[in-house]
């Protein structure tokens, strides 16, 4: 018995069909076992396509896996994208520096842009939250408007990240260039220490917890096909089981995972804000930014030339409430002090865990520029058009300036090495170690 091979079109693979001696270009080897040594399964059927020929006519180098069809009379081998070779190949003439960004303040965007990075796309929404619906407000377009105020990107979609309709983006991303990046703050209160075990349960009950915000990250990733997705969160994201579904998903999507824990202290910054950082490329051997040797000097210079605009709040039940309270408070900034404990965005809300300077036998309130300039965040960034309590909490949950601009010019550089005009990196088949 033979069987005939008939070439699919482009590289589409091949099918096989019965033939008569006149068109076998295959033979078929067929063994029978003995019933009682292989009951299940006494007939074996071997075909054998071992020929370069064929496999370089009919398969595109890069494929790994490829789909087996069987119908009557005829079984088709068709190779399977390999979606990793295929999202690379698509800078080789285009630049890779647009991205989607999501779930940002508008600081990251700034960053980014200051780095030569073009936002194509952004999502951005800000959960109504308990206390906003207590006091009849909605403040979900205030870090929208703020990303417009201080960055400009191409299109903005004020939209909750759970009801991005995935055609819909799909529709908008055909209308630009390939994006290179996809950049993820993830929601960060149900990671965080800062919110109760009490908080994090009704967030569930709810339906406002932001665990679950890498679901339809994943689905739009899927969409969006970036050469890198980067995702920024606490460090207790790492450990959780939505960061690793993250980065199991991404790794089987094929891309090389590299997670980093950093403190902004050692990449200049002045407080000891220490943030998690998800890469994920389709182009292995990326290399985190390197620590720089810390300062130490004192922060008292620059918390002086605030002082006289930083509110006393000495008598406040809330100051009161520290000395008292079993849990860890953070420092209080002095005129000792050679760092500042990480800047919450309940900062402004009086809260007893918020940064405050203690000087003189008095407490005070950061201002907002105060807040500002302790982030790192430059003054070309604006957000005197909002109101004092949405500044400070824009400023609050956003990424320390100085340590994101780290990772970023790393990420720039990573593909600079891979895709960019002097590219020395050459792609093919690559071994799937170290994924």
């Amino acid at each position: 018995m033979g069987i005939a091979v008939e070439p699919g079109e482009g590289m589409g693979g091949f099918s096989v069909i019965p033939a008569t001696d006149e068109l076998q270009t295959h033979q078929v080897y067929q063994r029978r076992y003995q019933p009682k040594s292989r009951s299940n399964n006494p007939l074996e059927t071997v075909i054998e396509f071992s020929g370069q020929g064929l496999i370089d006519k009919c398969f595109p180098r890069y494929t790994e896996r490829f789909h087996v069809e069987m119908r009557k009379g005829r079984v088709v081998f068709t190779p399977v994208a390999n979606r990793a070779f295929a999202i690379a190949d698509r800078f080789r003439k285009t630049s890779p520096f647009r991205a989607f960004v999501a779930l940002t303040g508008g600081v990251d965007i700034h960053v980014m842009e200051a780095l030569g990075w073009k936002a194509e796309i952004v999502l951005e929404h800000r959960p109504v939250e308990a206390r906003d619906r207590a006091s009849g407000r909605n403040l979900s377009e205030v870090h929208a408007l703020n990303t417009l105020v201080n960055s400009s990107p191409r299109i903005l979609l004020n939209e909750d990240i759970h009801h991005l309709e995935l055609d819909r983006l799909g529709a908008l991303l055909a209308e630009c260039p390939p994006i290179g990046l996809a950049h993820y703050s993830l929601g960060c209160d149900d990671h965080s220490n800062a919110k109760s075990p009490r908080d994090k349960e009704r967030s569930l009950e709810d339906l406002s917890t932001m665990l679950d915000m890498v679901y339809p990250a994943l689905k739009q990733i899927e969409v969006v096909n970036p050469a890198v997705v980067l995702v920024e969160n606490v460090p207790n994201f790492k450990a959780s089981g939505a960061g690793a579904m993250m980065g199991t998903t991404l790794r089987r999507m094929g891309y090389f995972l590299t997670e980093m824990v950093l403190n902004g202290l050692d990449f200049g910054a002045y407080q000891g804000r220490e943030r998690y950082y998800m890469v994920a490329s389709v182009f292995p051997g990326f290399v985190p930014p390197k620590p720089e040797q810390r300062a130490g000097g004192r922060l008292w210079p620059v918390i002086e030339k605030h002082l006289g605009d930083c509110a006393d709040v000495t008598v406040l039940k809330s100051i009161q409430a520290r000395e008292s309270t079993s849990r860890r408070m953070p420092a209080f900034l002095t005129r000792e002090s050679t760092s500042c404990p990480t800047i919450l965005k309940s900062q402004d809300r009086g809260v007893k865990d918020a940064v405050y300077i203690q000087d003189g036998g008095r407490i005070y309130k950061p201002s907002v520029d105060l807040v500002q300039e302790l982030m790192s965040i430059p003054d070309s960034f604006d957000v005197s058009w909002m109101a004092k309590e949405q500044a400070t909490e824009t400023l609050g949950q956003s990424v320390d300036y100085r340590l994101h601009s780290a990772v970023m010019a790393a990420v720039r550089d990573h593909l600079n090495v891979n895709c960019g005009r002097h590219t020395v990196v050459q792609h093919g088949i690559r071994s799937k170690e170290g994924r």
